[in-house]
């Protein structure tokens, strides 16, 4: 910007240099015609046939002590002969002067100038001064622009760095290419960040730490419920041991629960990849929930089986389909069906689970993956942990979890996505 000023104010002196360059040398010019008492006119004089512009010339009027017309220039307007020294602004019907008139005991000079003259010298001057601002703005704001695009360039791409860094990312933002004016802030998000994980990281510590914990009195009570059924022989506990050896099993499945989603937090390397056949391992999740299926009336079946085999883990796909399924059996009243699908349609893979259940009202399906959320009657099985884990699992092989009601009828449909790679060309 300071370029583009020195520029215009370069450009202005120039040209206001030639206007004034130009009527000062009609001003030396007149005066040199007039110097002297010669009593001839300038219109016969050497200088008549100079190229100027008339109207720039003045009115030289010249008066003895007498009255009488010494030198007057031609040709002369009325212009009325003044007593006094000092300026006056004259009018001769259509023209305007600005005279100035010196008396003295042996003669009077008045010299008059038309007021247009000075008029358009002005407006020449100021317009001459203003041309070279006016045509600089338009650039100056092109390089405005220009800049600004430059900057935000730089500001989008850190935006779409820091938007695309995956959650598993703990280095800071870089601020190699960031504008000097932004490294404040970016420094003060790299502090928030790492505040962030320093929570997180605590928070992941202590459900792991609370399930290891939990694990032993636990246990300790299991063998105590053992040993107590070992002695009573007369079956006089056996209801209450039963009910209390249950909720021990809830209890030990939900320590199971949080250790493996401490697991997922903490990013644990996953096991060696390895082919898993997407209908065999649809299969061996129907055998396994039958027996549950059955005594619940569930009719548990595939529909659809498309040859589809994926590279992964597969302790992890066994737990996101355990939980879709059991879920799905669960949640469907007596009498209904919950029907597996394996289908693949272009480069993905999809496992379906549809039920015929009641589904999920609209406004809780922003927070079904959220852990320890319990969509539907409160009073059902569950620690509101699977779908949790079931998402935390699926997004550690690049998998996409997706739940939606049923276009055609009551119930609910869950979808494990796996992306195939495109083959090479």
């Amino acid at each position: 910007m300071g370029a583009i000023g020195v520029c215009a104010a370069t450009t202005s002196y120039f040209l206001v240099q030639d206007e004034a360059a130009d009527f000062l040398d009609n001003q030396l010019r007149q005066i040199a015609l007039y110097v002297g008492d010669a009593r001839s006119s300038p219109a016969t004089g050497p200088d008549s046939g100079a190229p100027h512009d008339p109207e720039d010339d003045f009115v030289i009027q010249v008066w003895d002590a007498a009255g009488r017309t010494l030198r007057q220039s031609h040709p002369a307007p009325a212009i009325p002969r003044q007593s006094a020294t000092g300026f006056a602004d004259i009018s001769t019907g259509s023209d305007n002067w600005r005279v100035y008139t010196l008396a003295a005991p042996d003669r009077t000079v008045q010299v008059s100038q038309d007021m247009s003259v000075r008029q358009e010298l002005a407006a020449n001057a100021a317009l001459q001064a203003a041309l070279p601002i006016i045509v600089l703005i338009p650039l100056s704001l092109l390089t405005l622009s220009w800049i600004i695009d430059r900057i935000m360039a730089r500001l989008n791409h850190l935006a779409a760095a820091v938007a695309s860094r995956d959650t598993t990312v703990d280095s800071p933002v870089p601020i190699d290419d960031v504008p000097a004016e932004v490294i404040p802030f970016v420094s003060s998000i790299n502090l928030l960040l790492t505040r962030l994980r320093a929570l997180l990281e605590r928070q992941r510590r202590f459900i792991s730490d609370a399930a290891h914990e939990l694990r032993t009195p636990l246990s300790a009570l299991q063998i105590q419920i053992d040993n107590l059924r070992h002695d009573d022989r007369d079956g006089r506990f056996s209801q209450r041991l039963t009910e209390l050896e249950a909720g021990i099993g809830r209890a030990n499945n939900l320590v199971s629960k949080l250790l493996r989603l401490a697991g997922y937090d903490a990013h644990e390397t996953a096991p060696a990849p390895q082919p898993i056949d997407l209908v065999q391992l649809a299969l061996d999740t129907v055998a396994r929930l039958s027996p549950l299926a059955q005594s619940r009336g569930i009719d548990l079946g595939i529909t659809r089986h498309d040859k589809a085999t994926t590279m992964g883990a597969l302790a992890d796909f066994e737990i996101i389909l355990d939980n879709l399924v059991e879920n799905a059996v669960r949640y469907t009243p007596p009498g209904g069906t919950v029907d597996v699908a394996v289908a693949v349609a272009g480069h993905e893979l999809r496992i379906e689970i549809r039920d015929t259940g009641p589904g999920i009202a609209q406004e809780e399906m922003p927070r079904i993956f959220e852990r320890f959320f319990r969509a539907g009657p409160q009073d059902s099985e569950g620690s509101g942990l699977g779908l949790a884990i079931a998402k935390a699992a699926a997004e550690r092989h690049g998998a996409r979890l997706t739940l939606a009601m049923r276009e055609d009828g009551p119930g609910l449909v869950a979808s494990l996505i796996i992306r195939t790679p495109s083959p090479k060309a």
